[in-house]
């Protein structure tokens, strides 16, 4: 009998396995790269293959030192086996958010001796929105949270050997500590280093974990992984790397808001609630529970028990780290979704054997499941109707010279896709209730989880690809076209738009020009060489009034003009001017 039970949990992961390699990985190149910095990344890279240059990364013929090599080399890889498209400049991120599901899921069967509490974990991970929408990017987010949670997972595998015994474990840790410093910088020990002291603390194995963790070789092994990336670049640009990684990247990030990416201090709950839904319900009782226990006194009785004060602890420092920042954005806080995914696959786990916590756990699940359900349901139904009534407003609200997109002048029609959403969101809470209610505890538990992953499926396989048509799909045509008949001893350039995504369509950098700079827009256009403009409809008015300006096309709210050296050649009027070269 155990052994059945064993088998139909092992088969039950495996099909959470599947669905979420299906939810991550289909349809990866249907949608053009999104602004900003799914372009940002892909053109960096561009560059970066083009220059030749694999160490310091450029955008737009300028340095681009956001972010550490990692990602850039990931992406170059998966662009060396697919070939350069949208599929591969995000397949190193939705393999990072698979590994990732897979770890959670392993690592719960592990601790409890049972493959379906790992399969309930995997689900509680994978079928998570935030998770699913931010490995589908080509973003550094999936690829830190891997690291993160594999250094933290070995930290805590490491304190659950006997004493001496956990080297390599302690190594595998540094290592993983290592690799998330080479993906995101500092950040990457914002989140491993207190979440693990604190643990150790909490385990009265403080001073184990200082004398056991291999200082020196895992020292040696973090500035093998990282040193020769950071100290090259220290070498070859010095101060200006210093101040543009370290300072302006991360601790301004820190101390500053930037780029209008603010919020206040409880800004991730909500992106939580929602971005984990239907299983933030589940984690905040399981939550309570972990923080609530002795668990020196259920250490050896409960083998979850470590597991479950890690998994609160790491997610309390991701949320306070994050919160405290000035500088926030909801893929920021990805690395605290897998241990919520393990305090909500716990959750699952008792559901489904009848239990749900106590008095006070009971309504705190219910509650908010509802009110999440709730606000997803009514901000889903209500687009159809929403959009061409706010769309105005909408319109106003965007920022020329700061904005990535340039909206189209009607709202585009949304109806079955966010419906259907709102459908899903509304029946997977209505039907664990109804379960629950019949006391069907491992019914209701799979229809949060089925109820999820359906829910998934339609918002960024039908929804978000609906959304990209209108916005995002014009400016990839008029780019590519662009790419196609724009000679390259021609200039083209931006005026009142910045989305790197067009850097990368048309292969080319993009000097820009802001909405207040048309005069010096007027004399580059004014020059005899073809000049073409990629701008907005709405500033079509703004660019007329320019002298020699012409508008050649328009697709959706993006427009393309240009003076009339640039008309004549786009017409087929004149043959391109014949790029000279002056003799070496």
């Amino acid at each position: 009998m155990k052994g059945r039970v064993e088998l139909k949990g092992a088969l039950a992961l495996l099909l959470v396995l599947a669905v979420a390699a299906a939810l991550l990985l289909a349809g990866l190149g249907d949608m053009p790269l999104t602004d900003r910095d799914e372009g940002e990344y892909a053109a960096a890279v561009a560059s970066m293959r083009a220059r030749g240059d694999w160490l310091v990364p450029t955008l737009n013929g300028k340095l681009y030192l956001e972010k550490p090599i990692l990602v850039y080399w990931a992406m170059a890889g998966s662009q060396a086996l697919l070939g350069d498209n949208e599929a591969a400049a995000r397949l190193p991120s939705a393999l990072a958010g698979f590994l990732l599901v897979l770890v959670v899921g392993l690592a719960a069967w592990r601790a409890g001796g049972r493959p379906s509490l790992g399969a309930l974990a995997a689900a509680a991970l994978a079928f998570s929105p935030l998770l699913v929408l931010v490995s589908r990017a080509c973003l550094t987010d999936a690829l830190l949270s891997l690291w993160t949670t594999l250094a933290l997972l070995w930290v805590w595998w490491a304190l659950e050997q006997a004493p001496g015994r956990g080297g390599k474990w302690w190594l595998l840790a540094w290592a993983a500590l290592g690799l998330g410093f080479l993906t995101k910088g500092p950040v990457a020990l914002a989140v491993v280093l207190p979440s693990a002291g604190i643990y150790a603390l909490a385990q009265g194995r403080l001073a184990r974990a200082l004398k056991e963790a291999r200082w020196l070789w895992g020292l040696v092994i973090f500035l093998v992984i990282n040193l020769p990336w950071y100290g090259l670049v220290w070498f070859k640009l010095g101060d200006t790397f210093v101040d543009a990684f370290f300072v302006s990247q991360n601790l301004r990030r820190f101390s500053e808001t930037l780029l209008g990416h603010g919020g206040g201090l409880f800004y991730y709950l909500p992106v939580l609630l929602i971005g984990a839904f239907p299983f933030a319900a589940l984690a905040l009782p399981e939550l309570g529970r972990a923080l609530g226990q002795n668990l020196r006194a259920l250490r050896q009785k409960d083998p979850l028990a470590g597991l479950h004060m890690l998994s609160a602890i790491s997610l309390l420092v991701v949320l306070v780290v994050f919160s405290i920042a000035a500088t926030k954005q909801i893929n920021y806080v990805l690395p605290a979704l897998p241990f919520l995914a393990l305090l909500a696959g716990c959750s699952l786990d008792r559901l489904s054997r009848g239990e749900i916590g106590g008095r006070l756990a009971r309504p705190v699940f219910w509650g908010l499941l509802w009110l999440g359900g709730g606000l997803l349901v009514l901000a889903l139904a209500a687009v159809p109707a929403g959009l061409p009534l706010f769309w105005e407003k909408i319109q106003a609200s965007i920022r020329f010279d700061s904005s990535e997109y340039a909206l189209p002048l009607a709202a585009p029609v949304m109806i079955l896709w966010p419906l259907l959403a709102a459908l899903l969101a509304g029946v997977a809470a209505y039907g664990a209730t109804w379960a629950w209610r019949r006391g069907r505890g491992a019914a209701a538990s799979w229809a949060l989880a089925g109820g999820a992953a359906l829910f998934c499926g339609v918002v960024f396989l039908g929804l978000l690809p609906q959304a990209a048509g209108s916005i995002q799909t014009p400016a990839k045509q008029l780019a590519r076209e662009v790419e196609r008949r724009v000679d390259t001893s021609a200039d083209v350039v931006t005026y009142g738009l910045w989305k790197p995504s067009l850097i990368y369509y048309t292969e080319r950098n993009l000097p820009r020009f802001h909405t207040d700079q048309l005069g010096e827009l007027s004399k580059a256009l004014a020059a005899g060489k073809p000049v073409y403009v990629l701008s907005r409809v709405r500033l079509r008015d703004r660019l007329l009034s320019s002298p020699g300006f012409v508008v050649l096309q328009e697709r959706g709210g993006y427009l393309l003009g240009g003076n009339e050296a640039a008309a004549r050649i786009w017409r087929g009027e004149a043959p391109p001017p014949v790029e000279t070269k002056e003799p070496a």
